[in-house]
């Protein structure tokens, strides 16, 4: 655990990788943990190297025999979903997975829940901040917490109902998000929980992480974003008034605040990321050390809603591999779902494309295939348009998301040279 202590800057750009790396190791470990419960499907050696889980059988209020402590709100949320869910009070069980987990720490922690009624048994996900007081304070999770509260609560379910109401299928439209069966969030007394369904249980899993991915499950992202942004372009017109609390400004500038840690060491990474280029690749390190020295600027740049008007959307905000989930068959993804909505914002589409195919694509993909990528999306986007009863030249003609490419793609850089040295240095 990191001290609160008076620091250098040298220190405080120590202290700030420290954290800046355990931030991130629980998040691939958290979305791990997550999709291991969530994502289902794991290969034959996988599930023989899966601890067995430490499962607590109590009563339905009775208390958790463990060195973690679970917070009462999380019972009492469980107790709600119980009732909702038609179990009997008084004659269910909860059961939590509970110890050391590898999701715990900075942004949440996650446990699966078990309510059992004779021979009925369901399982649940409860998503929580960190039991540690410490951790929550070093960290925004309360922040987080409320954005992914305000998608599964309010977002999600609006987009939903809005598709249905035009007549779009499931089959057809954007409908790709876990089940959320209860949200809560009281930044005051920093009590939150999401309680979601177990994906696992209907064979999904995630892609290796430490793999970038391939083509198939490339398209797959492509086309869902897609239809994700056609739904907030076209709501946006359709119900303008509706949309406006969609217009969640992105949480950069809570999360990152000037000169704090976290921009010390993204500076860091940017310079160490510069070394790693030939002394003749001139025309690359002028262009990263113009980002270096720039940094901060091009983050508010990239974020800022006015400049990508008319053609900004509610954004998924972390789309990297471990935040997907895909369903197989025959071996072939055909399905995926799209977790994590902690930093939902209102930017340009081109955030969420430009984080997915730098973070998640090699060069060579990107080299055979990021034109075609990029069709795909603006293919998907431009059918749900239509459905939804709109013309794709007129809401987001194909020249403007070049144009926003062009002027916002670098984004993907930027979160490139944050995230794949965390990758490359994780112990597994």
């Amino acid at each position: 655990m990191v001290q609160e202590t008076h620091t250098t800057a040298g220190e405080e750009t120590a202290v700030a990788a420290s954290v800046v790396s355990e931030v991130l190791e629980e998040s691939v470990s958290a979305v791990e943990e997550s999709e291991v419960h969530q994502n289902g499907h794991v290969t034959a050696e996988e599930k023989s190297a899966e601890p067995t889980p430490q499962v607590k059988s109590v009563p339905q209020t009775g208390p958790v025999e463990s060195s973690k402590v679970l917070p009462q709100y999380l019972y009492d949320a469980m107790d709600q979903v119980a009732r909702e869910q038609g179990f009997t009070e008084g004659k269910y069980k909860l059961n939590f997975d509970v110890g050391s987990n590898k999701g715990d720490g900075f942004v949440g922690e996650m446990f699966k829940a078990h309510l059992v009624e004779g021979d009925r048994r369901e399982v649940y996900l409860c998503k929580i901040p960190p039991i540690n007081e410490a951790r929550r304070k070093q960290f925004p999770s309360l922040l987080i917490f409320a954005r992914e509260t305000l998608a599964y609560s309010k977002f999600l379910p609006q987009m939903f109902a809005y598709q249905r109401e035009k007549g779009v299928s499931e089959a057809d439209g954007f409908f790709n998000a876990p089940k959320c069966y209860h949200t809560y969030c009281n930044e005051e007394t920093e009590e939150s929980i999401i309680i979601m369904e177990d994906l696992r249980l209907q064979s999904y899993r995630m892609w290796d992480k430490m793999k970038t991915v391939n083509y198939e499950h490339a398209r797959l992202v492509m086309e869902q974003l897609g239809r994700l942004h056609a739904v907030s372009l076209a709501l946006k017109r359709d119900k303008p008034e509706e949309f406006e609390h969609f217009k969640v400004p992105d949480p950069i500038h809570v999360m990152m605040p000037e000169n704090s840690p976290f921009e010390m060491i993204m500076k860091k990474m940017i310079a160490d990321a510069i070394e790693t280029l030939e002394p003749a690749d001139t025309k690359e390190r002028s262009k990263m050390q113009h980002l270096l020295e720039n940094f901060r600027q091009e983050m508010l740049r990239c974020s800022n809603s006015d400049l990508a008007e008319p053609y900004t959307v509610l954004g998924h905000g972390d789309c990297w591999v471990n935040n997907m989930m895909y369903r197989y068959k025959n071996g072939v993804p055909e399905r995926i779902v799209l977790l994590d909505w902690q930093i939902a914002r209102y930017v340009t589409p081109v955030l969420d494309l430009a984080y997915f195919i730098f973070c998640g694509t090699n060069e060579e993909f990107r080299r055979r295939h990021y034109d075609e990528m990029m069709a795909l999306y603006y293919n998907s986007l431009a059918t749900l348009l239509e459905k939804l009863g709109h013309n794709p030249q007129e809401v987001f003609p194909r020249t403007a998301l070049m144009r926003q490419l062009r002027t916002f793609g670098r984004f993907g850089v930027l979160m490139a040279v944050f995230l794949v040295p965390m990758l490359c240095t994780r112990n597994e």
